[in-house]
């Protein structure tokens, strides 16, 4: 009995981390759906709960970051490379980050006037965000996931979309803003969401080094 106490103690199950990484593309997807939804949005930005909300669930990812990162050092046998779950949760970690620093940009920036563009850009984060949801249950059978491929080609695709809409967007920012403080507070606002995108496809490329070297 000692034995198979020290042994769950010492070799944590496989399985551990597949629910830290569930729980934080959950996260993740939810908070690029709020992030979309003050983006939207007609309040006055003093009055919209979402920003609260989006810090929430960003205070929620960190400690599932502590709790991943805990695990990786207290477990000798991990369901693939310390380093590639290392890595993968710290790109997850970015994507919400960057998701909490635009929501928090918009909030303190409180810009005049919205975007078509921007309202494009931000639904692009929340697909990407969903492949990403759509791709952490699939690390429990990485030899057989055609979901999993699926997704990284979709977050790959995604990202060339945002570029295309990102350049668009400045482009018509320079062309039609008038005013100089509020350019440069929507070109702010812009880029960070536009950094989002690049950490979705962060998360990707490593996905596929995970499938890689489980082949």
């Amino acid at each position: 009995m000692a034995k198979g106490f020290l042994r769950k103690i010492l070799l944590p199950r496989e399985d551990k981390f597949f629910p830290m990484f569930e729980e934080m593309a959950e996260l993740i997807a939810k908070a690029a759906a709020i992030l979309n939804r003050i983006i939207d949005s007609d309040l006055p930005y003093e009055e919209n709960e979402a920003f609260t909300e989006i810090k929430m669930l960003e205070n929620k990812a960190d400690d599932i970051v502590h709790n991943v990162l805990d695990t990786v050092d207290s477990s000798f046998i991990t369901p693939f490379d310390r380093e590639d779950i290392q890595r993968l949760i710290s790109k997850m970690d970015d994507v919400i980050d960057l998701i909490n620093s635009t929501s928090q940009q918009i909030k303190l920036y409180k810009p005049k006037s919205k975007m078509p563009q921007v309202r494009d850009l931000s639904q692009i984060i929340v697909r990407g965000c969903e492949q990403i949801r759509i791709a952490a249950p699939e690390l429990r059978n990485l030899k057989k996931s055609y979901k999993l491929h699926a997704a990284c080609l979709a977050m790959n695709e995604l990202e060339k979309q945002a570029d295309e809409v990102f350049h668009e967007l400045i482009s018509t920012l320079f062309q039609t803003e008038t005013n100089p403080i509020e350019l440069v507070k929507r070109k702010e606002i812009i880029e960070t969401m536009e950094e989002i995108t690049d950490c979705i496809e962060d998360v990707s490329d490593v996905l596929k080094t995970i499938m890689i070297k489980s082949a």
